[in-house]
């Protein structure tokens, strides 16, 4: 009795576990019915994709109006950032119709930026340019030379030595007014060029850290922007208040060393060439170094970070892969807006610097070329003066070679840190 009972107490538990099981089931079959309807539009291969995903029908349509093309979202993320200063300070710099947010939209679109071609035709135009505004001061300059050449050669003729002394000494004088009246002009043009490109940094840097920022890097923005805010404000003060002025001193130094025949300045000449180039490798040593340590340190805190969070997004039930393709999405956007900003303000810094340093470059290489035309007819004196207002122009192209390149590496270095997650 007892077995029987129980075999007709046991019936019944199966009985009722086969109903809830077809209930279930039936359940499921309607809901998998239901959304086969639903989602019917998708493309072929829906089933492969959701094996690949391993997410839910209904998270399908979500997760591929998400995952936009990064492209598309950069353009978005273009939109809501102001260019306006970063646009006005170019165009102070620059005699261009350059827009620079047409052009972080070419480098987000990956699109040439500026072409080798119309850079040569630009820098051999202003080659020539160059050479037939200053053509009249070499002339100028040659013509004295020789002028000082033949008095050095011929002053036996004179039976008073003094006047051919006082005669060279006029020669010199107008040799090198008319030299430092270039000096004047070059240097006015590296002012200029050192200003544009510092106004155009501190425009740049607020626009340039705040992607730096959306490209989830807040740690790295938040160590580089104010250290380079104080790099900028370093090298005004340097330039403004140190430099130009030693050099300005030092090309009367140059006047009055060669004004006699005997050279009583020359090592303090040397000595201050000697310490405007030491202020110009320690800044960049500096600078550098700092950028370097912190190009392996800050990056490295924030890739931990946002890898902790997309992670954690990743592992939320059901949506977790939605939210962790949409994190990849959004952050390679962010990255890509960044190095776009950051190639335009490497072009703008190029194009900045481009013309002054091939003005600066042929300056030189003019002065350079006449003292070793007439060194060996003329006095060494002249040459010597000729000579010394060259290694000037070569220290006023170091300063523009050595401040660009600060800002240009300042802005490699991140935009290079920051994207090695990628």
């Amino acid at each position: 009795m007892k077995k029987g009972w129980e075999s007709s107490r046991g019936f019944p538990r199966r009985l009722y576990g086969t109903l809830i099981l077809a209930v279930l089931l039936a359940g499921i079959y309607s809901g998998d019915a239901q959304a086969a309807g639903r989602y019917e539009p998708m493309q072929e291969g829906y089933v492969q994709r959701l094996d690949e995903h391993g997410m839910a029908a209904e998270d399908y349509l979500q997760w591929e109006e998400a995952l936009q093309p990064e492209e598309q979202i950069g353009r978005e993320l273009l939109e809501e950032l102001d260019f306006d200063h970063v646009q006005q300070a170019l165009e102070d710099a620059l005699d261009t119709e350059l827009n620079f947010g047409q052009t972080v939209t070419r480098a987000v679109e990956g699109e040439n930026l500026f072409s080798p071609k119309a850079l040569w035709k630009q820098a051999t135009g202003q080659m020539g340019t160059e050479w037939s505004r200053q053509k009249g001061t070499f002339l100028s300059v040659l013509v004295l030379a020789i002028c000082a050449a033949f008095l050095a050669n011929f002053s036996n003729i004179f039976k008073n030595q003094q006047i051919a002394e006082v005669s060279f000494e006029i020669i010199y004088m107008l040799l090198f007014l008319i030299l430092l009246r270039s000096f004047e002009e070059a240097s006015a043009l590296t002012q200029q060029v050192l200003g544009g490109m510092q106004d155009f940094m501190k425009a740049l840097i607020p626009a340039y850290f705040l992607s730096v920022t959306l490209a989830s890097s807040p740690v790295t923005a938040g160590v580089f922007y104010p250290f380079v805010l104080g790099v900028i404000y370093i090298i005004q003060w340097l330039m403004e208040f140190l430099l130009l002025p030693l050099l300005n001193g030092y090309v009367v130094l140059v006047f009055v060393n060669h004004l006699t025949r005997e050279e009583y300045l020359s090592q303090l000449s040397e000595a201050v060439v000697r310490g405007i180039g030491w202020v110009l490798k320690s800044l960049l040593a500096l600078v550098a170094g700092f950028q370097i340590i912190q190009g392996m340190v800050s990056p490295a805190v924030d890739s931990f970070k946002t890898t902790v969070f997309s992670r954690a997004a990743s592992s939320i039930p059901g949506v977790g892969n939605l939210a962790g393709s949409v994190t990849d999405v959004l952050l390679g956007s962010g990255i890509l807006v960044k190095n776009g900003i950051g190639a335009a303000g490497l072009l703008v810094l190029v194009l900045i610097c481009f013309l002054p340093v091939i003005r600066l470059g042929i300056w030189v290489l003019a002065l350079e070329g006449i003292a070793a035309l007439v060194q060996p007819v003329s006095d060494k004196r002249m040459t010597g003066c000729i000579s010394g207002i060259s290694d000037a122009g070569k220290l006023l192209l170091r300063m523009v070679f050595t401040v660009a390149a600060l800002f240009m590496l300042t802005v490699a270095v991140v935009a290079v840190a920051t994207g090695l997650r990628i």
